[in-house]
């Protein structure tokens, strides 16, 4: 999702800003790698991540599907409803993403505003 902004003399170009939290922006990091998803019923699907959406929607080609009873089966393409995913296994490459960058800037701004003047520090 993206919020346009009206244009005007200084800024003629609309300017758009994702309104997707973290792990949503992690996920978009991850197309065209392989990742791993459990759904709520027990079913696995591991495969290449070709698209994601803000709901979590997402579509792996490549797919690898372990049902509950442990039966393997092979999918060319699979598209997997976010409202029934239970997690999602992203590579470890990911954890040099620049979406962690962020978040460590983040953090530190809240921790001295937290500790600014006038302010106790918690315990």
């Amino acid at each position: 999702a993206t919020i346009n902004t009206p244009t005007n003399s200084t800024n003629p170009v609309p300017t758009t800003m994702s309104t997707a939290g973290i792990p949503i922006k992690l996920l978009y990091e991850a197309e065209s790698m392989k990742i791993t998803v459990e759904m709520k019923n027990g079913e696995t699907y591991r495969g290449m991540l070709l698209g994601a959406e803000d709901t979590m929607n997402l579509t792996l080609s490549d797919v690898v599907r372990t049902a509950r009873n442990g039966q393997v089966s092979k999918l060319p393409s699979v598209y997997l409803r976010g409202g029934n995913v239970r997690f999602v296994a992203l590579p470890n490459l990911l954890k040099s993403s620049p979406v962690f960058k962020k978040v460590a800037v983040m953090k530190k701004k809240m921790e001295q505003s937290e500790s600014g003047p006038g302010k106790r520090k918690r315990e």
